[in-house]
């Protein structure tokens, strides 16, 4: 099927081929984060060498993020999506029998490598399948793989209560989820034909003209989502004073929000275009985190400040939920190839979602972490500025 005849017909087919490898993406990631502490303890890691081993996927990620959009563009990203999720659930099962710390550094950075160059490229497939459609529906792929993940959390989470080799985990999740997207993977469409003045296909995407401030904007997303992940409830059991249970109701909230922004988003960004989105969403989740950060600082440390800061984070969380899908569709629409400026963006975001953590934490320790939050704030204010200064047509 040609893309112009594609056009005619809503491929609907193809719509739930990417949503299943978006859901199977999130499973697997999600499935393994329940057995870290598993994996600590058999291989008698210290706190500090566990850190660096989770360091190792997105680190992984970085080297072929950048790489997948050249791939994309020489071979189609239907091909090259459909190679991809099998090397990633492949690449999952020398995690499971990691001997120590090397290995599972080598592991575990194999396996981001492999989950990075499956996201552009699903998400290369994504942008083809919304051009196609004529409207949004990137952001719905995304909330799939957020439901996904906490499948994949509520399967490992399981499987490590019935003492299920970790191993075996991998491959039978592995198996299904393959099973079910390879044949559906038939459906994929053709990618429409490159711009006429696109030039030749780079091996490494970097983000040029105006996929620069769309990568800075990506970056600024991610790192405000990655410190969130990281940080929210330290900041609310150390700073203000949540017990255990409560302590991580920031996150929890934060991803509810992003996760239902997203299974709505399609629709707020066919509406409002996605340029206006992003402008929207952005500053009213960077002002929700403002003021709910405020607020805690003016009540202090109790059950006041926590649920201030609760509310913050889940005004984020709704903010931000459409943000980052957004800012993939609109690398899409550049007048660059699709895949290779989705890799460039994409490398951009994962980047920060990698070293927020750290910038906080480095910020926390000159001056303190309700301080050092602020930086999220900052971060999730940026893409305002940059859509409409850089981007605005």
């Amino acid at each position: 099927m040609r893309h112009a005849e594609a056009a005619q017909a809503p491929p609907r087919t193809a719509r739930l081929a990417v949503a299943a490898t978006f859901a199977v993406n999130g499973a697997l990631f999600g499935s393994w984060a329940p057995r870290i502490p598993e994996i600590k303890a058999n291989l008698g890691l210290s706190d500090g060498i566990l850190g660096l081993a989770l360091l190792a996927p997105g680190m992984g990620s970085l080297i072929t993020l950048p790489l997948a959009g050249g791939i994309a563009a020489r071979w189609g990203s239907g091909l090259s999506t459909r190679l991809a999720a099998v090397l990633f659930f492949v690449a999952a099962l020398p995690v499971a029998v990691a001997g120590n710390a090397v290995t599972l550094w080598a592991a575990l950075f194999v396996f981001g490598a492999m989950m990075g160059g499956l996201d552009v490229l699903m998400n290369a497939q994504g942008v083809t399948v919304e051009q196609v459609y004529g409207r949004s529906v990137l952001s719905s792929f995304h909330a799939v793989f957020s439901l996904g993940a906490l499948t994949g959390t509520l399967i490992g989470s399981v499987a490590a209560g019935l003492g299920v080799p970790l191993l075996v985990q991998f491959a039978v999740l592995g198996a299904v989820s393959l099973a079910m997207v390879l044949p559906l993977s038939g459906s994929f469409l053709p990618d429409p034909p490159a711009p006429p003045d696109a030039g030749p296909v780079p091996l490494f995407a970097l983000p040029r003209g105006p996929l620069i401030p769309l990568a800075v904007a990506a970056f600024a997303v991610l790192l405000a989502e990655g410190s969130t992940a990281d940080w929210s409830a330290v900041l609310l059991r150390d700073s203000l004073g949540a017990g255990p249970v409560a302590a991580g109701a920031a996150f929890a909230a934060f991803s509810a929000t992003m996760t239902i922004g997203r299974l709505v988003g399609d629709r707020v960004l066919t509406r409002l275009g996605r340029r206006r989105a992003v402008r929207w969403f952005a500053g009213s989740g960077a002002i929700g985190l403002a003021a709910g950060l405020a607020l805690a600082g003016i009540v202090g440390p109790g059950p006041g400040a926590v649920f201030a800061a609760v509310a913050g984070f889940t005004l984020l969380g709704a903010g931000i939920s459409v943000t980052f899908p957004a800012l993939l569709a609109e690398a899409g629409a550049t007048g660059e190839r699709a895949a290779p400026a989705l890799a460039a963006v994409s490398t951009g975001g994962y980047f920060g979602f990698l070293v927020g953590p750290t910038v906080i934490g480095g910020l926390s320790e000159v001056t303190s972490l309700p301080a050092a939050i602020w930086l999220i704030v900052a971060m999730a204010a940026l893409p305002v500025l940059l859509v409409r200064a850089r981007t605005a047509r």
